[in-house]
């Protein structure tokens, strides 16, 4: 495909680069091999911006680097460097700001786990092959987006926000007299600082001339 592409918008200088069938037989072999790993909208990038930017058929080293550029152009990174900020943020990897959703993407297919406890010479091809597909849907139109971050319920604040109305009413105490009594609240239930602070809630409480049983 790449070569009869070239073969269209180039013609005769086309034909003077490699002017015999051993001759494209050796640089289609070389040319494969450069290539390898890239998907077709990549090449298809590369070879629309060869007919803007040469006037005769680019080098594979010329080829690449106009591949290169279709990466940021997407705002994409290379496999390689992609791979790398995989690896740097494998353990949170929700909680990181990625420089773009198909590096996380590409992680979640390989698996955290391998990226933390496999050898490079496993989890970088497994990597590479995953990105490039990720790569292959963002240039084919694909908008990736970051899954959200499940955000845990507070459940003790909760408890002081339905509580405070409730003490004020019957103690006829301030609301912000009331919030100090249920600092507790705010401590990790079943510790023994939140049971101290409880305790001393009630003995402030009883002092004042009220019985309640504030909840653990």
């Amino acid at each position: 495909m790449l070569f009869a592409r070239f073969k269209a918008i180039y013609t005769h200088k086309f034909a003077s680069a490699y002017s015999t069938p051993d001759e494209v037989k050796l640089a289609k072999r070389e040319w494969s091999i450069a290539i390898r790993g890239f998907q077709e909208p990549l090449l298809a990038y590369a070879v629309e911006r060869a007919k803007e930017t040469y006037a005769w058929p680019p080098t594979i080293s010329e080829f690449l680097n106009l591949i290169n550029t279709a990466y940021k152009v997407y705002g994409l990174m290379s496999p390689r460097n992609a791979y790398v900020e995989a690896c740097r943020c494998r353990m949170n990897p929700l909680e990181f700001n990625w420089t773009h959703p198909a590096i996380y993407f590409a992680g979640v297919s390989v698996g955290w786990y391998i990226l933390r406890t496999e050898e490079e010479s496993r989890s970088w091809p497994e990597f590479e092959k995953a990105y490039l597909e990720q790569v292959q849907k963002v240039i084919g139109g694909q908008v990736l987006t970051m899954p959200k971050v499940p955000q845990i319920e507070n459940k003790q604040e909760d408890i002081s926000v339905a509580l405070i109305p409730e003490l004020v009413k019957l103690t006829g105490l301030s609301e912000s007299k009331i919030a100090a009594l249920l600092y507790y609240t705010k401590k990790t239930e079943g510790t023994s600082v939140r049971a101290s602070y409880r305790a001393k809630s009630l003995g402030e409480l009883a002092s004042l001339g009220f019985v309640i049983d504030l909840p653990s």
